[in-house]
């Protein structure tokens, strides 16, 4: 049978790269990857994942695989591809990193076949993938035993601390092979290897994960945070900045700027945070602090000049040209 193209209304290009790969593509997959190849945007997964139907989760896991297969480039540009796709004849032993990349490619292009072998021929992946669908509560995908092996080749990550990363993705409603991803990822960079680091780490991101869903709850805001305001709430909870002393910082906002800005409720819970106040309750005494001399009226700084009325002046003032 011929099919007949309509290519009237335009059209954008789909790299070779990515079509070589549709086969062990999943259809949400390919939704997510058309949508941003026509419209190039600059925009959080879940808004892509709602302009093509799919939810956050899925669009997490397509761009997953396609930055595993190398269609998504890292932010410095640098290209991977698929050792499926090439073949360089070599003359010279490999260095260490091109073993390191091959390991990588092969865990990324794995079939089934190859993952059950992998997985009879390794006891450590044997207890992995079994134990990862214990912890999921489900069946794994081939998506899913991919990436948990290329994890597992590639940066290196212990079973037992892949499955405490799962753990923690579980609890959060996030059990997507691009969020366990990102988190290995991200504790491979930052040299968390040990058991004691790893608990540390999972305290630190419980209390983030918290603080952001109790931001957006107390806050109403019935969508997800930009790349910017999680830094400021990871910031926060960092800080140990709890959710009564955002919400005040909050109030204090919108009765300067009458909307939710979240510059400049960190820069109110940067200067709260400076002068030891870490709930309302410090803020309301420091601002009961008795005024009308040159001693009283100097804060713990030794300044003479009510820095928060200053503060508030510049942010609200237009200079004049």
């Amino acid at each position: 049978m011929k099919y007949r193209i309509n290519w009237e209304g335009g059209v954008f290009a789909v790299p070779d790269l990515a079509a070589d790969c549709l086969k062990l593509a999943s259809g949400k997959a390919v939704k997510v990857l058309l949508y941003i190849l026509k419209n190039k945007p600059d925009k959080p997964l879940a808004e892509i994942g709602a302009a093509v139907g799919v939810s956050e989760e899925d669009a997490e896991d397509a761009a997953a695989y396609w930055r595993q297969v190398g269609v998504f480039l890292p932010e410095d540009g640098s290209v991977t591809v698929p050792a499926a796709y090439t073949a360089p004849e070599k003359t010279l032993p490999a260095p260490a990193l091109s073993d390191a990349m091959a390991r990588e490619r092969a865990s990324k292009m794995m079939s089934a076949e190859e993952i059950s072998e992998r997985v009879n021929g390794s006891e450590k992946l044997r207890f992995l993938l079994n134990s990862a669908e214990n912890v999921l509560g489900k069946v794994l995908t081939h998506t899913e035993q991919r990436t948990f092996i290329w994890l597992y080749d590639y940066y290196g990550v212990a079973p037992d601390l892949l499955l405490m990363i799962m753990d923690f993705a579980n609890s959060q409603g996030k059990a997507t092979a691009g969020f366990i991803e990102s988190i290995a990822e991200q504790w491979h960079n930052d040299g968390i290897t040990t058991h004691e680091q790893a608990e540390r780490e999972i305290l630190r991101m419980n209390n983030y994960y918290s603080l952001e869903g109790q931001v957006k709850a107390r806050l109403g805001l019935d969508r997800t945070l930009t790349p910017t305001e999680r830094k400021y709430v990871k910031d926060w909870s960092g800080k140990g900045i709890d959710i009564d002393l955002i919400l005040f910082a909050y109030e204090k906002t919108v009765d300067s700027i009458g909307k939710v800005k979240f510059s400049y409720m960190n820069k109110i819970l940067l200067d709260w945070h400076g002068k030891g106040c870490y709930t309302p309750a410090d803020v309301k005494k420091l601002s009961d602090k008795p005024r009308g001399t040159a001693a009283a009226e100097k804060d713990e700084g030794g300044h003479s000049y009510n820095l928060d009325l200053l503060v508030e002046h510049a942010m609200k003032t237009t200079p004049k040209l």
